[in-house]
């Protein structure tokens, strides 16, 4: 059979470069590609601000309020310190659900998981309900039961979904928590912080199906059969202006625990209170604390002019600086008027490239440095060469040129 030459060159081509990628892949280590909900440590670290251990006096043996968008922490007390975390545990089994599962997956419940002790969801042997469902029954009424079902679901077995919670646990930097089971019951090696748990729920809160799950009062539904209607134990839903959930708790080891959340004029708060007298108050002064002393100041926003600067030796005589990064401070009320910014210029000289660094602005509070951010180059400038100032000349020469005027960005 004849074969045109120019076909056979395409042919050979091809099938050298199939030869060249299978050769390749055997000897080069392909980078492995972590799932994109990964979240490791935020950087910076979490940020306290001054005074954190000053604020409403709580009955809490244990407590944190943080500020959900940047992370800083308002206020806190033995927020370290290890205790049983009960069922606010089942706030990571809740994530690794999302993470990890589909919720139209149809889970068959196991005689085990129906006969856990302690709360319940109300589930039964051999019952399919949807995992979507199986999640209202695990953060509503905090089923014990529910937790056992989607363990066995998603890793096979308890054991092998309880090493997954501790590996995520590390991954979102919750290192002082260890868990051995998925709903929270007493155990001498399950543990947690109050810190650990605010780190693994404004992750979860970033998932929308679990804050919507967690700010309900009521899921009602059916399945082959089956229905099923259960109530938030979260008191705080119905009390509290801007209650989002999250997590109740309550065992003879851990006392009455909470974790809350809250948001107000686009600022989500998240308070933690761990072996409390009373939960519910300890949690809402700690929220009602963090919206009315502080504020979220967005102190830059990428991509927003900062300062026009002069270039030597280039085609144009100025550049626009823009802000390299969107970044928020959390700022006492009283502080508000006292921010600064200070513009510092490093680089003037073409050639200058886009998105070069050219500097920095400083915000400070009394003298003290709470933000920094790069002051970037809106565009390229060419060193002012003789063939660079021709084509240019050549490139305006019916063109009128922009006139650049940026005032400096001042508090």
């Amino acid at each position: 059979m004849y074969v045109p030459r120019q076909k056979l060159y395409w042919i050979l081509g091809v099938f050298s470069v199939a030869l060249i990628v299978l050769a390749t892949s055997a000897f080069v280590r392909l980078p492995i590609l972590r799932p994109a909900w990964i979240a490791t440590y935020w950087e910076p670290e979490f940020d306290y601000l001054p005074d954190y251990t000053k604020g409403p006096a709580i009955s809490a043996t244990s407590a944190i309020l943080l500020e959900g968008t940047t992370g800083t922490v308002l206020y806190a007390k033995n927020e370290h310190i290890r205790r049983p975390p009960a069922s606010t545990t089942k706030i990571l089994t809740a994530l690794l659900a999302l993470e990890e599962g589909n919720l139209n997956d149809i889970v068959t419940i196991s005689q085990r998981a129906a006969g856990v002790r302690g709360s319940s969801a109300r589930i039964y042997p051999r019952q399919r309900m949807p995992l979507g469902d199986l999640l209202h029954g695990l953060l509503l009424p905090s089923g014990n039961d529910a937790a056992i079902a989607i363990a066995e679901h998603l890793a096979g077995s308890e054991t092998d979904f309880i090493r997954k919670m501790n590996v995520r646990a590390r991954e979102l930097g919750a290192v002082n928590s260890h868990f051995v089971n998925p709903h929270g019951l007493d155990h001498p090696d399950h543990y947690s912080t109050a810190f650990d748990l605010a780190m693994i729920t404004r992750v979860a809160m970033l998932y929308p199906q679990f804050s919507q799950t967690v700010s309900k009062m009521h899921h009602d539904a059916s399945f082959d059969g089956s229905h099923w209607s259960w109530y938030n134990t979260n008191r705080l839903l119905v009390s509290f202006e801007g209650a989002e959930g999250v997590k109740t708790g309550t065992t003879g080891g851990a006392g009455y625990c909470l974790v809350a959340a809250a948001s107000r004029d686009g600022r989500r708060l998240i308070g933690v209170v761990l072996n409390s007298r009373n939960r519910w108050n300890d949690a809402a002064n700690l929220l009602e604390y963090g919206f009315q002393e502080f504020h979220l100041l967005p102190l830059s926003v990428k991509g927003r002019q900062v300062a026009s600067i002069a270039v030597q030796g280039g085609l144009c005589p100025e550049i626009i600086g823009i802000a390299g990064e969107t970044t928020y401070k959390v700022i006492r009320n009283r502080d508000i008027d006292d921010v600064r910014s200070h513009v510092i210029i490093e680089k003037t000289n073409a050639p200058i490239r886009r998105g070069q660094r050219l500097g920095e602005q400083q915000y400070s509070l009394n003298d003290e440095i709470i933000g920094r951010v790069p002051i970037l180059a809106s565009h390229s400038v060419p060193r002012a060469t003789p063939l660079n100032l021709l084509l240019y000349w050549l490139q305006h020469l019916f063109t009128a040129s922009p006139k650049v005027h940026i005032q400096l960005e001042t508090s």
